[in-house]
């Protein structure tokens, strides 16, 4: 286990929007999720762009 754990600011970043993206859906505020698959594509991106630096 490593001794200090690094945040990545820019998947922090997309992970909160993902989760805002959905709280506004599930509220009623927008018909549709605008921007949940760029948003997840941009996730899944960005983990796979760290695990390559391994």
């Amino acid at each position: 286990m490593p001794d200090r754990v690094q945040i990545d600011i820019p998947l922090l970043l997309i992970g909160l929007l993902l989760s805002a993206t959905l709280i506004a859906f599930l509220a009623g505020v927008f018909p549709y999720p605008f921007g949940f698959f760029i948003l997840c594509f941009a996730m899944l991106g960005r983990i796979l762009q760290l695990h390559s630096r391994k």
